[in-house]
């Protein structure tokens, strides 16, 4: 006699508009049983029918889908209809589903869900299957993906950044000094460093956004083109400063340089995984402890000159000191970019 829906459902439907998610309900029950659940979830009042949009342009079909809260007497291709008129204006669309008739739409849809009880063509056309009785927890897939997001995006900015600091570097120190600044043992060092604080990227904490990611890779390249070319000055200022105050020998100056691009590798990392001021949030406890022993692990491998050659402790601190008020200072205008390219 009745057929009330699941006790989590209105809460879940509450945490997807929170998360920027719109829900919009298919039924093939009459219009007054759809319009009663709707009202009981929360789901909106705006309910209608697939037939009341039949012989509408495809234009006008799609704005009166985003404008629905939910369809009543819908059929199986409705259900597949409904999710390619709205992935036609651009929409990112996730339908959960259990029955055969579903399958169409859980395979069109980016996020194609199959609940616990679905039939195995539907578990095999989803992209997500529950194990469990109840869709609560799709908003913690949710959560989950915007995490992993934002660990990529942590991920891409500090390799567009650390690629502008390290061509730029080099090619400029050459047009200057006619020789690369930085000897192949060095560059081997380097990338030994960087390895440790980009894997532990992978377990560093974060925060899923409100609102759905979208890759954007020009905005990427130029929120990340600021802050490796500050860093190419800095590196250029490191190299005046060890030819013009150190009076460093050339291979004392290769040293002073390979530490400086290791420092800023664990600072660097510091910035770009926060979208606001890097002080916003504490890195991961991995994420720190790697950072901490790279920089005293080189530092004691310049100062006691173990594969290259060794410099005078005062030399290195401030090389560390100069990194750390430089690239931290470099969170400002990044903070700036951040915003403006919306990442």
């Amino acid at each position: 006699m009745a057929d009330p829906p699941r006790p989590e459902s209105k809460s879940m439907i509450e945490q997807a508009r929170k998360l920027g998610i719109k829900p919009i309900m298919l039924t093939g029950d009459s219009m007054a049983i759809a319009k009663e659940i709707a009202g009981q979830v929360g789901i909106g009042s705006t309910i209608i029918r697939m037939a009341d949009i039949q012989g509408l342009s495809e234009e006008e079909q799609v704005k009166i889908v985003e404008a629905s809260n939910g369809f009543a007497e819908i059929y199986p291709e409705d259900k597949y209809k409904v999710v390619k008129l709205l992935q036609s204006r651009g929409h990112m669309v996730g339908i959960t589903g259990d029955g055969v008739n579903d399958a169409p739409a859980l395979k069109q849809a980016e996020m194609g869900i199959a609940v616990s009880n679905s039939t195995d063509v539907a578990k095999a056309s989803a992209s997500v299957v529950l194990t469990e009785p109840g869709i609560g927890v799709i908003i913690n897939a949710v959560t989950i993906s915007r995490q992993t997001y934002q660990r990529m995006l942590t991920w891409v900015l500090n390799k567009v950044t650390k690629v502008i600091e390290f061509v730029g570097l080099i090619t400029l120190s050459f047009f200057w000094l006619h020789d690369i600044v930085l000897s192949l043992l060095g560059m081997s060092l380097l990338v030994f460093a960087n390895d440790f604080v980009t894997m532990s990227l992978a377990t560093d904490k974060v925060t899923s956004t409100p609102n759905p990611n979208i890759w954007n890779v020009k905005n990427i390249t130029l929120a990340s083109l600021v802050p490796g070319m500050l860093l190419v000055v800095e590196g250029l200022l490191v190299i005046y400063m060890g030819k013009n105050y150190f009076h460093l020998a050339w291979e004392q100056l290769r040293t002073l340089v390979m530490l400086n691009l290791i420092f800023n590798s664990q600072f660097r990392v510091l910035i770009v995984r926060e979208r606001r001021h890097f002080w916003s949030s504490m890195p991961g406890r991995e994420l720190l402890l790697l950072s901490m022993a790279t920089i005293i692990g080189f530092a004691l491998l310049g100062v006691y000159g173990v594969f290259v050659q060794p410099l005078a402790p005062p030399q290195i601190l401030a090389v560390l000191a100069f990194s750390v008020i430089f690239t931290l200072g470099i969170d400002f205008p990044k903070y700036y970019l951040f915003r403006k390219f919306r990442l």
